[in-house]
C-alpha cells in the first residue's frame, strides 16, 4: 500500500485529485451496485432497519483523524520552509561577509559556498525526495567554507568581526541543513492511511445500506461523501512529503537566487 501512496503523491496536484476521485467513485459505484442487488432480496428489509445514527461516530472519528493529520502535515511544511529559508539566509550572509576578506580568501569562500549549493541541488534534494537524506553525508562545501574562513589571520578589527560572523553564519547553515534532513523523513504512517481508508470505506458502505431502498438518495449521498473524501485525501497527499516530487512541494530553486559571484 505504501508504494501505491508514494506513486500517487509523486503526481501533480491535479493528478492526485483525479486519481483519488476515480478511486473513491469506483468504490462508491461498487457499493451502489451491491446495495441495489441486495434491495431485491429478502435481507433488504432487515438492512433498512440500520439507523442513520450509525454514521455519526464513524464520521466524528474520521473527521478527527483528518484534522489531526492535516494539522501535522501543514506544520511539517511550515518547518521545512523555515529551515530552507534559514539556510539560504545564512549562506547569503556568509557570501556577503566575504567582501571583508582578502581577495584570495573571498574567492575561495564563495567557491566553497557555491559547491554547497550545487551539492544541495544534485545530491541532497533528490535524496530527501526518496527519503534517503542522511546526516552521515558530509556537506563538503560547508566544511571547506569553515576551513577557509579559519585559514587566515585577521589584520584589523573589521576583518575579525567579519570572520566571527561568517563562522556563525556557516554554523547556522549547517544547523538548518540538519533540521531540513530530519523533517524530510516526516510522513503520514501507513497505519494512519489504513485507518483513514477503512473509516471512509465503512461510511460509504453504511450509507449505501441505510438508503438501500431509495436509489436516488443512495446515489446522491454516495457521490457527496465520495467527493468529500477525495478532496481530503488530495489535500493530505499533496502536502504529505514537502521535498518529494509531485503535489505542493518545495524546490531548490531558491538557492540559485543567492549571489555567489
Amino acid at each position: 500500500m505504501q508504494a501505491v501512496i508514494y506513486w500517487i503523491e509523486e503526481q501533480s496536484t491535479a493528478g492526485i485529485a483525479v486519481i483519488t476521485l476515480l478511486l473513491t467513485y469506483t468504490f462508491a459505484l461498487i457499493v451502489f451496485g451491491v446495495a441495489t442487488h441486495l434491495s431485491r432480496r429478502s435481507v433488504a428489509e432487515e438492512l433498512k432497519s440500520i439507523s442513520p445514527v450509525t454514521l455519526t461516530p464513524l464520521a466524528v472519528i474520521l473527521g478527527l483523524m483528518l484534522a489531526f493529520l492535516a494539522a501535522r502535515v501543514w506544520e511539517n511544511v511550515g518547518h521545512a520552509q523555515e529551515y530552507v529559508g534559514r539556510e539560504v539566509g545564512a549562506i547569503s550572509e556568509a557570501a556577503l561577509l566575504a567582501n571583508a576578506f582578502p581577495a584570495d580568501i573571498r574567492a575561495k569562500l564563495r567557491a566553497n559556498l557555491k559547491q554547497h549549493v550545487e551539492f544541495i541541488e544534485t545530491q541532497d534534494w533528490p535524496a530527501m525526495g526518496r527519503f534517503e537524506g542522511s546526516l552521515r553525508t558530509e556537506p563538503v562545501g560547508l566544511t571547506s567554507a569553515m576551513s577557509t574562513v579559519l585559514s587566515f589571520t585577521t589584520t584589523h578589527p573589521q576583518q575579525q568581526l567579519a570572520q566571527h560572523r561568517a563562522l556563525d553564519a556557516i554554523a547556522r547553515a549547517y544547523d538548518a541543513r540538519v533540521n531540513r534532513i530530519r523533517i524530510s523523513h516526516a510522513e503520514i504512517a501507513p497505519i494512519q492511511w489504513a485507518v483513514i481508508f477503512i473509516l471512509a470505506a465503512l461510511i460509504i458502505v453504511t450509507t449505501g445500506l441505510i438508503h438501500i431502498g431509495r436509489p436516488r438518495a443512495k446515489a446522491t449521498t454516495l457521490v457527496i461523501f465520495s467527493t468529500a473524501t477525495a478532496v481530503c485525501l488530495t489535500l493530505l497527499m499533496a502536502y504529505d512529503r514537502p521535498f518529494a516530487p509531485g503535489g505542493i512541494t518545495l524546490n531548490p530553486e531558491i538557492y540559485r537566487e543567492i549571489n555567489l559571484d
